[in-house]
């Protein structure tokens, strides 16, 4: 009775609250898929959207959600519980919704998920060596933002030299027509990661720093720049990060709470097919519901079945591919999966952490990622202790981390897609904090 009463008493109404969110966020998801992916694309590949639905089944489905929702915490207070958080929009709604309403999905991929979820959140309360507040570096606050600033003037000068701004565009229309061409031009060998690092990592961290010095001249320019490498590289989330990183410090710097967001959610989802439904625009739910929910948790399944019925990897592909034999060596598993799925298409079937880590060795391969990205939340954790505000880690880090979850291998993730980048920023920042006068406010914005 104790141990009852104490569990009671620990689930605030506010986590009721959003739970309740979670399941209305999940039961908009259910309505868009039968509403629109069944009605447009059940034919489409290389993720054909089946509705065959079964109601044990489909509670099933719901109860996992929901029991996966309810260890997370409605006040954020860490990077974990916000990563938790995350990935049960970007991917485990969208896994238990699709397991649910096709009969054809199996539960693995979904259970494997979740477990994977689970280790991390557990690897990232091991406690590590407070590195980051025993080894300062001097000047780096200034350092950070300097090495920013010219990381973004070296890409502008570099696409004008290079001639890839000939195929500039803005046109969220026309976005497949240039990104071939202007790929080739701007990312010749190690420049490629450099160029990934400026719009994803070094151009958010500015407007974080302008936002948190209220530097609003700054705060245009850097969103100037940010609009000029999304005309060159065709890619919405170079538009879209920036204004995600406003809206995390218009949220969490004035809000303590999650329990809005999954209603937020929701409605965003109601509305795009409403537009659908009503309007006749595709292109909205296409891009809100469709590819931002569903084509990774799709993927995700043709992965998991894939690999399921071939070898492993072992990471032939590109960390142990000088060790290595066999049909894997140096090759590109996206474009590899993609051409499978899709024959002659060239295309890449980007996925997430988990069925990346399944293909390289099965279970074992996600428990080895779900307890390495743990412990880079681990330091994230660390750093926020160590006095960075919370919106600021979690804005900078959103981008990378929901790559991991749903686009990438994690390897990939942590160097490629700048999660690595995003902690020495941070670590180098945190100086900022330290200089500020004892019992300093760290929540909020600093004076300019």
């Amino acid at each position: 009775m104790r141990i009852k009463q104490n569990f009671i008493q620990s689930f605030q109404k506010e986590d009721i609250v959003l739970l309740c969110g979670f399941l209305f966020f999940r039961l908009a998801l259910d309505i868009s898929y039968e509403k629109f992916l069944y009605v447009i694309f059940k034919f489409d590949t290389p993720i054909n959207f089946w509705y065959n639905v079964s109601i044990g089944r489909y509670l099933f489905s719901l109860l996992i959600f929901l029991i996966f929702t309810s260890v997370i915490n409605c006040r954020p207070k860490d990077i974990a519980n916000v990563f938790l958080f995350m990935a049960a929009f970007f991917l485990v709604g969208p896994l238990t919704s699709e397991y649910g309403l096709n009969a054809g999905r199996p539960i693995e991929p979904v259970l494997y998920t979740i477990a994977a979820l689970f280790v991390a959140d557990l690897a990232s309360r091991i406690p590590l060596p407070d590195i980051i507040s025993r080894i300062p570096v001097p000047g780096g606050p200034r350092l950070a933002v300097v090495g920013s600033v010219l990381a973004v003037l070296y890409l502008l000068i570099w696409a004008y030299l290079s001639g890839a701004y000939h195929y500039f565009n803005i046109d969220v229309r026309h976005v497949y027509d240039y990104r071939d061409k202007v790929a080739e031009l701007l990312d010749r060998g190690a420049l490629s990661y450099l160029n990934l690092w400026v719009y994803k990592v070094f151009t958010i961290f500015l407007v974080l720093v302008c936002l948190h010095r209220r530097n609003w001249i700054g705060l245009v320019l850097v969103l100037a720049a940010q609009m000029v490498f999304f005309g060159l590289t065709s890619h919405r989330i170079v538009l879209f990060l920036p204004f995600l990183a406003i809206a995390i410090w218009l949220y969490l710097d004035r809000i303590d709470q999650l329990a809005p967001m999954p209603y937020a959610a929701g409605l965003g989802i109601v509305a795009a097919l409403f537009l659908f439904e009503v309007r006749g625009i595709e292109s909205i739910a296409e891009i809100a519901i469709r590819r931002a929910f569903f084509v990774p948790s799709g993927l995700t399944f043709q992965w998991f079945d894939y690999f399921t019925f071939h070898p492993h990897v072992y990471w032939a592909d590109r960390l142990l591919a000088s060790f290595s034999s066999g049909e894997y060596v140096r090759v590109n598993l996206p474009r590899l999966m993609g051409d499978y799925f899709v024959p002659g298409s060239d295309s890449a079937a980007n996925t997430g952490l988990v069925p990346a880590g399944y293909a390289q060795a099965g279970m074992w391969g996600v428990a080895l990622y779900a307890v390495i990205l743990g412990l880079v939340l681990s330091v994230l954790n660390m750093i926020v202790k160590s006095g960075v505000p919370l919106w600021f880690v979690a804005a900078l880090t959103i981008g990378p981390l929901r790559t991991a979850l749903a686009d990438s291998d994690l390897f990939t993730s942590l160097l490629s897609h700048g999660l690595g980048m995003s902690v020495v920023l941070l670590w180098l920042y945190r100086g900022q904090m330290l200089s500020r006068p004892a019992g300093a406010e760290t929540s909020g914005p600093a004076p300019a």
